[in-house]
Parts: C-alpha cells; structure tokens; sequence
C-alpha cells in the first residue's frame, strides 16, 4: 500500500500545468556557481525557441547539492536541507549524495517515470547504462544522468615495485587491500604509521559493495527496504575498522596526500589526471591569464577496476522540484540539460552520462572560457576508462551507504562490533523511512519566484562588473549585496550592477566588463590599449591620497608613467607557527618577524632528536619558499629586480646560501618535497600539527587565523625570516581596471573607489593605510592584525626587500618557471640524490643561460594579432631545444 500511494502522490499531473498553457511562463534551474563562469550565455535559447512563452533563469546555488547532510547523520537536518534545496528552482542539480530515498519517500523531488515512458524521443540506449540507473528506486526515475566519472583503485606502480607487491587487480579481496595498506604505510622507529598506505578520499562504500558483490538492500522487498544481516559484510567492516583505526587507510586525509601510493578515487587519478583541471580561452589563451607555460602534470599513476570487474559511478544529474507548477515543461527541461555538451562537460564529471555527447566539446562561455577537465591521456588510459565507465554500477545501488558509514563511525569511534554496528544501523534506516513517508502527507513544496529583473528609469544606466573569484560561491555574497544596494541607492547615475564572479582572461575581461577586479597585478605584463589610464580619476578625487596607498603598491601598478590598475588588497606569503608548541619548546615567538638566524635555532630547538617531527612544512606549489630562505642568507640565484630576470646560481655567496638552506632540508628540519617532478604537493588545509608552515594570506583564512579569539587557535602569523642583506616577500596585489571600451567610465571609477573603501568584500589586507589603522577594522579582524599588516608594508617600501613571485601567479614572467625549473632540479639532486651542489648549479646555469640568450628574440605579446597559445609556445620551444630533457618529461601539455 505505500508503494501505491508513492506512485498515487507523485503521477498527478495537474490540468492546469499542461504545456498549451505556457505563454509566459519563467522556468527556474539551479546549477552550482562555478557554472556561472563555464556557460554561454545563450545555453538555454534553443530551449527558449522550441518552447515559444517559455523563459530560463538560472538560480546559481554555490554547492549546495553537494553539502546535504546524509540520512544517517541526522533525518531532520537531511530532510531540511532537501526541503530548502528543492524549493530554489523548478529544476535542480542533484549529485550522488544529493538524494537519499527518504527524501524521496517524504515527497520533495517528482517522480519522473510517467514523463519519461511517454516521450517517445528519449533515448535511454543512448546514456552509460549506470548512470541513467543511477538516480532510480521504488520503480521511479527520480533524476536524469549528465555527468558522470568511474571510481577506480588507483595506485602508484614504482611504490608497489619498491614494496615488491603484484599491482590491484579486479581479483582482489580484502586481504589484498589490507596487506597492501600495511607494507606500503609509512611507520616511524617506533612502529607508529605516519603516512598511510591507501586513502579513499571517502569512496570506501564503492569498495565495500564491490567485494560485498551485493547492494545494502533487499532486491525482494517492495518498497525498497535496507538488508545489511550479512556474514560478509561484517567481516569486511570488521578488518576495515582496524585497518583504519591502527592509520594504514585513510578515508579523507590530511596533510601531504598526492603521495599515498594507493587510492580509491575517480579517473583523474590516473597518469596526469589527479585534481588537475586546465581552464583555457577560447582564443587559445591559458584562461587564468597566468603566462608561464601550462603546469606539468604528476608522476605517472595506474588504475584497476574494483574487485569483480566493476567500477563505482558518481553521477550528476538533474531532478525536477515536487513544487513546480510546470512538470511536463520542467521535465523538458531536465532532459534538455542533460543533451547540453556544456553543461555536461562542466558538472564535475569525467565524461558526458550520455553516448553521444562524448568527445563534444563545450560551447564556450562568453569571454573565452572553456573547461578541459584533464590533461590528454594515452589510447590505452582512455580505452580504460571507457571501459570502466560502461561496467559501472549505478548511485543507486549505494543506497543506505550512508547507514553503513555511520556503522563503521561506531565501530572506529565507540569500539562497536561489526554485528551491532549494523544491526543499530539497519534499525534506524528503517526508522527513518516510516519517518519521511509518514511525512509525505504534509510535504509541501513551493519553488521559489524568480527574481524580477530592474528596471532601469529614464537616465539611469547599469554597470556590468566582473570579479575574479577562485573561491565559489563566494563566502561574503550578502556583503557585496549590500554593498551594491548601497552604492546604487547613493549614486545618482548608477540603477544596477550586474555583478559577474568567476575567474577568466584579462582580456576576456576587459572586452566583457565595464570595469572589473583581478586577483592579481596584471600591469607588469599590460596590453594598455584595453583600459583606461586611472591618473586623470585619481587627480581629481578628492578622496585619494597616494600616500594612503601601502608600500608600493601604486609604483607596482604603473607602467609608462600611467597608472593603469586602482590597487585593492595585498596577498602576502606568511609563516604560520604553533605558539604553544614554541613555549613548550623555549622557543621565543617572532612576532615582530625574526633574522634568518633566529628562524633556524628556532628549528632545531622543535626538533631536538632525530625523530622528532620535520619543524618546517612548506605548503603550495613551488620553491619560492627556499629562495626566500637563501635570500635571507645572502644569496639571490635569481635576481627579480633586473628586466631579465639576473641568473646567479654559481656565484660563491650564492652557492653557500643555498648550501645552508638545504642542508637543513637534507638534516629533516625541511619538509622537502621534489620539486623539478612536475607536480603539486597535494597539502589540505585542514587541522595540523605542524609547529611551522606556510600559507598565502588570502581572503577568507585572515579572520579564522588572526581574528577572534587568541586562545581558540594555536597558530599565529609571522613573516619570513630577514637576512643581514636582504628582506623578503612573496605577494600578489588584487587590482581593479576601468575597461577601455566602456561608455561609461567616470560611474566605473566611483564604483572602484567604493569597493577600495570596503576591505570586507575582499578579506585580506587592504591596500590603504587608512583602512590598517581603522579601528572598526581592526577591532573586526583581531587585536593582531594591524601589527601583522604594518610589517608587511613597511617590508613593501624597504627598497631591499626581494618580491619573489610564484612562478605560477597570474601576471607572472613566462619565462620565471623554466628558470626555476632547472634550478629546482639541482636542488632536488643535492637533496634527494646527494649530487655534488657545485655541479648541478653549473649546468642549471648553462641551461638558463642559454635559454634567456633564445627567448631574447621574443617580440613582446600584442593581442591585437597574436594567439596568446603560439606566442608562449616560443618560449617552450626554446626550452625544450635547448634541454631535450623536458619534452621527455612530458613538461608541456598542448591545450
């Protein structure tokens, strides 16, 4: 009878609802923000135009279809999060987490069998057999499939040579998995594990139901029921438990994990794919505007299928709200999105849900940008993959896995046995299924009205502003609202603001955008035909001081005695260090910053024995950290403050400061990392113990790590350690532009000027000593944070102090990362091969000799006539001419 009154609820149709009556009629569908950037504009017009009366507006939705808390959590908190969900738009994206089957049964999303058995064009053949399964149980289509990826055993062959292990295979069982896990964690003198042996990046389920060879529910039962009385399955959870529990798997990680040799994860994993996505423009253009060659990819990786021969799928889909009052439309809808290349390119995927769309590239998004979601793979990777993506079994057969998770949460946490933990687990599964469809009853949805669109009054016009944001959705999306609510209120030629954030070309931008942010200094590197000189707005502002501005920030966004760029924040690479462990430690805190020699008894004193914990964890990509460190020691083997760039590897000085910092990194007081490998160090951000590390002070960590209150959090923030010689600072300085080709320029500057005054829609330190020294804002971000941003500027305007920008920052010299690469590459010799120092340096300085003497007849970038693509290539083919070594390497990906 519940089955019958499921099917009763959800196949009502009502009349007034039926497709002849549609003229106007505004259709709403939810895509998460970072969508915003991917999509042309036009996506939905060919909807538009075979359903005359019918408008499209997306409602963008940051991630919430990926952040609904499990069933087995929490009913309530699941159901309200749903509840929330489904009333955003008509139709909404879903993902392999989004929907549990009791949000199904207490009424939120429409059941879409009885539309999708009566249209006669859907092509089910055409969808991965998985995926379109994926989003169906209690004989009904709660989603359709667009995007879908393989989860897959990958791991590391040279580890498992060195561990003299036979590579996963689709025959292995959980021994396998656990002897494997043991031999290839790494333990200290004491037997500890300090490195796991396999991560699961939470994908254990699709392992689990793979060597349970079953599903955790009862195929018979109607409706669907959780079964998880299994002999098998308590086994399996009871060896997993302990595995987990002694640290030889981890199921999400922390701290260093592109390096745990064996991985339950998607198809990026293999060879050059993990976590890697490549954004370029449609123009060829690197679409991040950053002009060093394309990042290498990581080291060579393999993937197996999952025992059985199968494959695990995440799927991402869309589903219809229960409120809408436009089923058919919205079913329509739902199915022309998953028909859409570029909507099913850009939902997180690794391949289209459908057939035909693999291989169809996306359209590109209006201003150039277009996603490539790895770097190219073998015929062989590929054929795996395809493989692997056909033998996948559907999201829905993981259903009630979060049930299971919870069990083996006890089990870790509680000590439960395997047997109890499930029974308790099964008992509340099937209490929380009466729960939501006893619900169902008084379920009502209602989708939310779209948001009219402003009408602009007689003299009024609306400015289109672009923000590059790599954070999205963005955390302080309220205070840019109010913000513009207030600016448009207050100005008396201003009606609108359309606010656009994403990340893409400089260019792209400057032909889109009136007037726009970057995240970066795009000045050094500036086509100035593409905006306005700023210096005739700021002589006139009364409200502009140029002394205001921090260090030199404004020399910074000058170039031919034009100020092209309004400087906003300022983006410092900081040290962070663990206060208690310092006391502990005897160990003065270098709040005022520290010298380079305070800097390493600090080290030694964290590190009294040898097998005690590295002191010093860099994090991020690069070596820019040990330059800074040789620096301060009073080498400079790359001087930025020359145009070329100055190459000193071999100078004596030079090759004594850098013998210093790395034999530190050679005696563990460095947590080194190969550098010339042609990969990221995959470092969370999450808790840590380190007592120092890294991080770029940017936006929305300053508050969590300076702000409130001093006793909550351990770690505070300090400089780089100066030398005698030489300070050093590595930053980055958001900057705002006034396009060229807009009409309207002066209304531009007032809104760039307000959001200078406004350090809150940007937190990071604010590129006004006004706004440093402003109590509200200070008292705001923490009673520290002033001192902090004070140092930090009187290191910008301290003529010695050394910018060493990443090699891979937005704006960045083309040429920085080719320079560094061979110089990191003797540094990797001396510390991870014992090379002689002498001699890597000398032949690292041949090549960078060599290569700046080819590049030196590179004319300057013009946009006008030039593909931004063939213009880098002569820098990479000067390289790989000059060290043949690189193309072997696969250093250089072509887009």
């Amino acid at each position: 009878m519940l089955l019958l009154a499921l099917l009763i609820g959800v196949i009502a149709v009502p009349a007034a609802t039926a497709i002849q009556a549609q003229s106007g009629i505004t259709l709403t569908v939810a895509l998460p923000d970072i969508m915003r950037m991917l999509l042309p504009k036009d996506v939905f017009a060919q909807f538009e135009a075979e359903n005359p009366g019918v408008k499209v507006n997306i409602v963008y939705t940051g991630f919430d279809a990926q952040a609904i808390p499990p069933a087995a959590n929490g009913l309530t908190e699941n159901l309200e999060a749903i509840a929330k969900y489904v009333a955003k738009a008509d139709v909404i994206q879903i993902a392999s987490n989004t929907l549990s089957i009791e949000a199904t049964r207490a009424g939120y999303l429409l059941n879409l069998a009885p539309l999708a058995s009566a249209d006669a064009s859907l092509n089910v053949e055409d969808f991965l057999s998985g995926a379109w399964q994926s989003f169906q149980w209690d004989n009904s289509v709660w989603g359709l499939p667009v995007s879908t990826d393989a989860i897959l055993v990958i791991y590391d062959p040279a580890a498992f040579d060195n561990a003299g292990l036979a590579y996963p295979n689709e025959a292995w069982t959980m021994d396998d998995f656990a002897n494997a896990a043991q031999k290839l964690a790494q333990v200290d003198s004491s037997g500890k594990v300090t490195s796991a042996g396999m991560i699961t990046y939470g994908n254990e389920v699709y392992l689990l139901r793979a060597l349970a060879k079953q599903g955790f529910y009862d195929p018979n039962a109607v409706p669907d029921a959780p079964s998880f009385d299994s002999p098998q399955l308590e086994a399996l959870l009871t060896t997993w438990a302990e595995l987990q529990k002694d640290g030889y798997i981890s199921a999400n990680g922390s701290g260093e994990i592109s390096a745990v040799p064996l991985k339950i994860f998607g198809s990026f994993g293999i060879s050059a794919g993990i976590g890697f996505m490549a954004v370029g423009g449609s123009d060829g253009s690197s679409g991040n505007d950053s002009n060093a060659p394309t990042p290498p990819p990581v080291p060579e990786s393999a993937g197996s299928l999952l025992p059985g021969g199968v494959a695990g799928l995440t799927t991402q889909g869309v589903a219809v709200s229960a409120g809408t009052q436009y089923p058919e439309l919205a079913y329509k809808l739902a199915k022309y999105i998953t028909n859409n290349a570029s909507i099913a390119n850009g939902l997180f995927g690794a391949s289209p849900a459908r057939r035909s769309l693999r291989g169809v590239q996306s359209t590109p998004a209006e201003g150039g940008m277009v996603v490539a979601s790895r770097a190219p793979l073998s015929p062989e990777d590929q054929a795996f993959i395809d493989n692997a993506l056909e033998k996948g079994f559907p999201v829905a057969e993981l259903r009630y896995a979060d049930y299971i998770v919870a069990a083996l949460k006890a089990m870790i946490d509680d000590g439960t046995d395997a047997h109890t933990a499930l029974q308790d687990a099964e008992a509340q599964a099937v209490t929380n299924l009466q729960t939501a469809a006893d619900q169902k009853s008084t379920t009502v949805v209602t989708v939310a009205t779209p948001i009219p669109e402003v009408v602009l009054q007689p003299g009024e016009i609306a400015l289109n502003f672009g923000l590059q944001s790599f954070i999205q959705p963005m955390p302080n999306q309220e205070q840019w609202d109010q913000v513009i609510a207030d600016f448009v209120a207050s100005d008396p030629q201003v009606g609108k603001i359309n606010l656009d954030s994403g990340f893409g070309d400089f260019a792209a931008y400057a032909g889109k955008y009136d007037c726009f942010y970057m995240g970066y200094n795009a000045v050094p590197n500036l086509d100035e035909s593409l905006v306005l000189n700023l210096d005739p707005y700021l002589d006139a502002d009364p409200g502009f001081d140029r002394s205001d501005v921090v260090g030199n920030a404004l020399a910074l966004a000058q170039k031919n005695n034009h100020t092209w760029a309004l400087p906003i924040d300022i983006k410092p690479e900081v040290m962070k260090y663990n206060s208690e462990l310092f006391q502990q430690a005897g160990v003065a805190a270098p709040e005022n910053g520290w010298t380079i020699d305070q800097f390493v008894d600090a080290l030694r004193a964290l590190k009294p024995t040898a097998d005690d914990a590295t002191p010093f964890v860099p994090r991020g990509a690069g070596g820019v950290y040990l330059l800074q460190l040789i620096a301060a020691y009073g080498g400079l083997p790359l001087d930025y403050r020359t145009s070329p760039v100055t190459i000193n590897f071999t100078d004596p000085a030079t090759v004594e400061a850098i013998r210093q910092v790395l034999d530190l990194a050679k005696d563990g007081y460095i947590d080194y990392q190969e550098l010339a490998r042609g990969n990221f160090t995959v470092i969370m951000n999450g808790p840590t113990q380190d007592p120092i590390y890294t991080e770029s002070l940017t936006g929305f960590n300053v508050r969590e790590v300076i702000g409130g209150n001093p006793g909550a959090d351990p770690y505070r923030i300090t400089t780089y350690p100066r030398g005698s010689q030489y300070n050093t600072l590595s930053y980055d300085m958001g900057t705002a532009y006034i396009s060229a080709t807009t009409q309207n320029a002066d209304a531009c500057y007032r809104w760039l000027s307000t959001i200078a005054r406004h350090p809150e829609l940007f937190s990071a330190m604010p590129a006004r000593r006004s706004l440093i020294n402003d109590p509200p804002f200070a008292a705001s971000q923490g009673a520290d944070t002033a001192a902090i941003y004070k140092l930090v500027d009187a290191l910008m305007s301290d003529p010695n102090t050394i910018n060493f920008q990443s090699p891979f920052a937005n704006g960045s010299d083309p040429s920085n990362f080719i320079l560094e690469f061979w110089l990191n590459r003797a540094f990797d010799n001396y510390v991870l091969k014992d090379a002689d120092l002498e001699t890597e340096l000398t032949t690292a300085q041949d090549f960078a000799t060599a290569y700046q003497g080819c590049i030196a007849n590179v004319a300057p970038f013009d946009a006008t006539s030039q593909d931004r693509s063939a213009y880098l290539k002569q820098f990479t083919d000067c390289a790989t001419t000059i060290d043949p070594s690189l193309t072997a390497m696969g250093m250089f990906v072509t887009q």
